[in-house]
């Protein structure tokens, strides 16, 4: 698997505080990938150190195979960065305000106000490209913001906190285009104390807390651990409520169940194991029309507050 970004112990030291303290990351290449943690957890931080803006004090980096120390330069170059609270010139257009970062960014002028244009379509924002900055919403400079960041076209685009202070209709179009842009082949890491966007759009995560990664991977290795952890969970709704009783019985024999629980026309079934095709079969020999089965994956705020819990911290969702 091809790596965009691979830490080793990567720490950040301001005196007394670590802000980053031995951060091991691997983020794949094409993958939404979020960094989730509280205020005052580092991602911040390392978000900085990845952006090649903050040297770390001791650990490795490497950001599209650039080390973060030696290469800081060649990593600014080739990516993205939407750092929280950026801003631009409230008096001068959505459409001048790219054009003035893109030749900054060494682009000669007609291709900076076509590349502008492009972006600008991107994000959803054409119709008011000659619109004053000054003019936008909040969520509306969130997605000129975005603009920027892809405007070199990046392989690797940062954004950190994209969605603070947006209204849930701001933020939901933010999460969509993070998506879109993601299925163009780019890989987006996001920072985000909002354990809903984690699941929502992420295909990866890694969990903060004081400085230190608790855990990363893929959603399914870190709901996987869960489940291996603390058990699965599972689900039958049925058309006929005089079924449950026979569902219930049969269950009750796999080994690995912990607890059945019937509610109205549904069982939910605990177990200490993943019995998903036990439980299959027995609903293919008792020949009972179900409506569904499924499997309850641990919710974010389950993962979070285990997770968070096992390292020494105190909850707060």
């Amino acid at each position: 698997m091809q790596y965009v970004v691979e830490t080793k112990g990567l720490c950040k030291y301001y005196g007394d505080v670590r802000a980053v303290d031995g951060a091991d990351l691997k983020v794949p290449k094409g993958t939404v990938f979020g960094i989730f943690g509280h205020n005052g957890a580092g991602k911040t931080t390392l978000i900085s150190i990845l952006a090649g803006l903050t040297l770390p004090t001791k650990g490795k980096a490497l950001v599209l195979g650039y080390d973060v120390i030696r290469e800081s330069v060649e990593i600014r170059k080739r990516i993205g960065l939407l750092p929280e609270g950026f801003g631009f010139y409230d008096n001068l257009s959505a459409l001048d305000n790219l054009i003035y970062l893109a030749e900054l960014d060494g682009m000669d002028r007609n291709t900076a106000r076509k590349r502008a244009l492009e972006v600008l379509e991107i994000v959803g924002l054409k119709e008011y490209a000659k619109n004053k900055v000054g003019t936008f919403s909040r969520g509306m400079k969130q997605r000129l913001g975005i603009a920027q960041a892809i405007l070199k076209d990046p392989d690797l685009i940062i954004l950190d906190e994209p969605t603070v202070g947006i209204d849930p209709y701001g933020a939901t179009k933010i999460r969509q285009l993070i998506v879109t842009i993601a299925k163009g082949g780019k890989t987006v890491i996001i920072s985000t104390h909002l354990l809903y966007e984690i699941g929502q759009i992420c295909t990866h995560a890694a969990i903060m807390r004081m400085g230190k990664v608790i855990m990363e991977g893929s959603l399914e290795e870190l709901t996987k651990a869960i489940r291996d952890a603390y058990g699965y969970k599972y689900e039958i709704e049925v058309f006929d409520r005089s079924t449950l009783d026979l569902i219930k019985k049969d269950i009750e024999n796999i080994n690995g169940v912990d607890e059945i629980i019937i509610n109205d026309l549904r069982i939910v079934v605990n177990s200490r194991y993943d019995i998903i095709k036990e439980i299959a079969k027995v609903l293919k020999d008792l020949r009972i029309e179900i409506k569904t089965f499924r499997e309850i994956p641990p919710s974010w705020e389950q993962i979070y507050t285990i997770l968070y819990e096992k390292s020494g911290g105190e909850v707060s969702v």
